[in-house]
């Protein structure tokens, strides 16, 4: 029988449109107008996220018209190659209509829809699902988020605890079918950060810039978390001593922990991680694995972690690539090819 509400990917989308709108938000007026420094422009970031919103899910996959706003953004940035300059003001505003309608559009889908084909797509994208979209939306918008979050704390706004309340998605039943396609995005989120982390120029690696992150910081905290996630919890393993030394856990002070012995710590986590997550089980999945720090969030199953590990990682991508932008780092391209979800759902073959 089938559970009520949308399914999970599409409950992660609702989630990550809330979030990255909570970015946008926090960015503070200072902000709002030209670039600071290397960072691409909050306005235009947020007009970016709204016109691939509205493709994505309102276009390809709910198959209705494209907006006419994002159809002149398209035409404009994209065709054309105009520089990435655009008003704060107008992006949000286009941002939260196309996002109404996504959420309605989101909130009508059930399981069936997530192995249905995408509606007038590009023709490269012609063998993509309805899951495969909603996933690469998941993992975009929250990058994006990330992105914008290091605008914020260069303005001396608080930290933003991405990925957030995730109201939609956590302690949400979800059919067995959907197993899959959670690890999926999870594995996919794991490659997408072990990417840009070992490409973070040396500056920013070191923390060379004030009221942000070091690199080594973000880089052993992703490591800390899987660590305690997929080896303490799950497998009643020893936690990693390296990092248990470093104090990089939510809430702790910021550290800046050596860059290459977080990648290295980071790589030991992934390996005794992978290996569970893909032999994870449907016992697994319901297995209360810990109880978190944050009191909302309560008892967490392993499906639980999913939920917020992908969203958590790809949004510290995000901010990892902004941060190296400052240090003269290229555009990663977030979140570049997600080859486990195209996996398990059979597409791009």
């Amino acid at each position: 029988m089938a559970l009520d509400g949308p399914p999970i990917l599409a409950r992660l989308a609702l989630d990550a449109i809330e979030q990255f709108e909570r970015a946008a938000d926090e960015v503070p007026p200072p902000g709002r107008g030209g670039p600071i420094g290397r960072l691409a422009q909050p306005g235009w970031v947020i007009g970016h996220a709204a016109s691939t919103l509205d493709a994505w899910v309102n276009a390809w996959c709910g198959g209705g018209e494209h907006d006419a706003w994002s159809s002149k953004w398209f035409e404009r940035f994209v065709v054309a190659g105009a520089p990435p300059n655009a008003a704060f003001d107008e992006t949000r505003a286009a941002y939260q209509r196309i996002a109404e309608r996504a959420r309605r559009s989101l909130e009508g889908l059930d399981e069936a829809a997530m192995t249905s084909p995408l509606k007038g797509p590009p023709d490269d994208w012609a063998d993509h699902t309805v899951g495969v979209l909603l996933a690469r939306t998941v993992a975009h918008l929250f990058a994006h988020a990330g992105e914008l979050s290091v605008t914020c704390s260069l303005l001396r706004r608080p930290d933003l605890g991405l990925p957030g309340e995730m109201r939609h998605s956590l302690h949400t039943p979800i059919e067995a079918s959907s197993m899959g396609p959670l690890v999926a995005l999870d594995l996919d989120a794991r490659q997408a950060f072990s990417m840009v982390a070992a490409a973070l120029p040396v500056p920013a690696q070191a923390g060379a810039f004030a009221r942000l992150n070091a690199g080594g910081w973000i880089v052993a905290h992703i490591a800390e978390q899987d660590d305690q996630y997929w080896g303490v919890h799950a497998q009643g393993l020893e936690a990693d001593a390296w990092l248990s030394s470093m104090h990089v856990r939510y809430g702790d002070e910021a550290s800046k922990p050596p860059y290459a012995e977080a990648l290295d710590a980071l790589q030991r986590t992934f390996d005794r991680g992978t290996w569970y997550l893909e032999a994870i089980t449907p016992e697994d999945f319901g297995r209360v694995l810990r109880r978190s720090r944050i009191a909302s969030r309560g008892e967490q199953t392993g499906q639980d972690l999913l939920v917020l590990q992908a969203p958590h990682a790809y949004a510290l991508a995000g901010e990892l690539a902004a941060i190296g932008s400052l240090a003269g780092g290229a555009d990663p391209g977030l979140p570049r090819t997600m080859t486990h979800t195209l996996e398990v759902a059979g597409a791009g073959r």
